[in-house]
């Protein structure tokens, strides 16, 4: 068992209802915890559980370029990677730029050629630029894996490349083309239909009811 590590920076504001996220070091690298374990016992069993079907979807995306390599973590309701550097997209004090969309492009395209979508792709904190103004996708709790293709596979697929160009549009709109307003604008009116979004509002208001 690894010895627990006093977090050197917290990525996340803290919720009675979400995970800890903070930075910690651990024999000589910086790794990411994101830990349930110190939440009231309903919140830490469903934590394990999305720490289970996390670390799954990690698993699928293995030696992906751009995807957290997963390492050892201490207890089943926490989820431990290696750190991949820079800031989220919330944070960064640089504007992503053309060379950085068009990479991170090619990373959705390999996720969901693996049978992995993620979608939570609306929130720039799930993006990531690395030092070298690289990107990086992190949070794949609320993602699914479905190994067929099909309508379904083509409807989830639509869903993370509407949120890809939402956050697009908002960091640098100079970049977003006709065809992509088009496409943000009908990516708006199936964003209605999505019931995650929903159910996950639904599942922070009763978590707070729990945790006062």
């Amino acid at each position: 068992m690894h010895e627990e590590q006093t977090p050197s920076l917290s990525l996340k504001k803290k919720r009675l209802y979400g995970p800890d996220v903070h930075l910690i070091h651990r024999e000589g690298m910086t790794l990411v915890e994101k830990t349930y374990r110190r939440r009231t016992l309903p919140v830490r069993i469903l934590g394990r559980l999305l720490v289970r079907w996390e670390t799954g979807i990690y698993g699928k995306l293995r030696d992906i370029p751009g995807i957290p390599v997963l390492t050892a973590s201490p207890d089943a309701c926490t989820l431990t990677t290696v750190f991949m550097g820079g800031h989220n997209l919330k944070r960064s004090p640089r504007v992503p730029d053309g060379a950085y969309f068009e990479r991170l492009r090619t990373l959705i395209d390999a996720i969901h050629a693996r049978g992995v979508f993620h979608l939570d792709m609306r929130n720039s904190r799930n993006y990531g630029m690395d030092d070298n103004g690289m990107p990086y996708l992190v949070d794949f709790a609320s993602s699914l894996y479905l190994p067929c293709s099909g309508f379904l596979g083509q409807l989830l697929c639509t869903i993370d490349w509407m949120g890809y160009l939402k956050v697009k549009a908002k960091l640098n709109p100079d970049l977003i083309s006709e065809e992509e307003l088009g496409l943000l604008s009908r990516g708006n009116t199936l964003s209605l239909l999505w019931f995650f979004p929903r159910a996950l509002r639904l599942l922070r208001h009763l978590f707070r009811r729990v945790g006062r």
